[in-house]
């Protein structure tokens, strides 16, 4: 994958290996301890890449932004979507420029959108701002503008606990903060809640990015158990057996980024038979 820059910042110097981990497997836990930071446009900002994308053709990224305090430079992408959320902090975000520029407070569980092509800025008065990022190509390319679908208004912030819950496995539930009917024309951002025992080994057919938001447990994937908490972050490529393990009394959250933009509850048991909530 080349060396693009990807809004605030571009990817550090040297020879790269721990940004971009070509070859690190989707099922592969990963956190802020694990990657250098980058060299970044805006001293304010500190950008770690943890899923870098490696050799998929057109792929999601994520990585972490802690923003301190100030204003952040404008930022602009023209060839990605981005959708993110806030851990932790509270600040205001601004998106476009001019007369038709949008000011939003920010705290913690707020999810952000910004299309390709658009400005953005941050301020944060006190403490840091911690934002999980997750790039989705712009429609601009072949397989992006085949995978685009049509959308609803535009709606540059969503809160959560504002959207309705709805079903998935296991007596899962999970929250939609955007998708098609919210103006994402590519993903699906939501946020899942696992109770305890967890989610049974299943497969997708989309692919998805995952960070733990709340809660402690372990992912099962590639034939081991890898610990998760506050920050992990994994890729499941599609038809990838995984299951989430929830030994404690408190629900795990996990936010979850996918494309193409679709159903969270679309899950597949590995003899392939749907599961009850499957609504694709």
């Amino acid at each position: 994958m080349g060396r693009t820059r990807h809004g605030l910042g571009s990817p550090a110097t040297g020879d790269g290996a721990e940004l971009y981990a070509p070859n690190m497997m989707p099922g592969t836990v990963r956190t802020e301890s694990d990657v250098v930071a980058s060299a970044m446009i805006d001293a304010l900002v500190t950008e770690r890449v943890l899923i870098p994308g490696g050799h998929y053709a057109e792929p999601m990224v994520h990585r972490s932004l802690r923003v301190g305090i100030g204003s952040s430079r404008p930022r602009r992408d023209d060839s990605n979507d981005e959708l993110l959320y806030v851990m932790g902090g509270v600040g205001v975000v601004t998106i476009g420029s001019g007369i038709d520029a949008e000011a939003v407070d920010l705290r913690e569980g707020d999810a952000v959108q910004v299309h390709a092509g658009e400005a953005s800025r941050f301020d944060v008065h006190q403490g840091e701002l911690y934002l999980l990022s997750f790039l989705i190509p712009a429609p601009v390319t072949p397989w992006s503008a085949h995978l685009a679908r049509p959308v609803g208004r535009i709606v540059n912030v969503a809160h959560l606990g504002e959207q309705l819950s709805q079903a998935a496995t296991s007596g899962r539930q999970f929250e939609v903060l955007f998708d098609r009917t919210r103006g994402s024309r590519g993903a699906t951002m939501f946020l899942g809640f696992i109770p305890t025992s967890g989610a049974p080994e299943h497969y997708h057919l989309y692919d998805e990015i995952c960070v733990i938001v709340r809660g402690s447990g372990f992912l099962h994937a590639l034939g081991s158990a890898q610990p998760i908490g506050p920050g992990s972050a994994f890729h499941v490529a599609p038809r990838l057996l995984h299951a989430i393990e929830n030994p404690n009394a408190d629900d795990v959250w996990i936010l979850g980024v996918f494309r193409p933009e679709g159903s969270a509850a679309a899950a597949f048991y590995p003899d392939g038979r749907p599961a009850p909530t499957n609504e694709d």
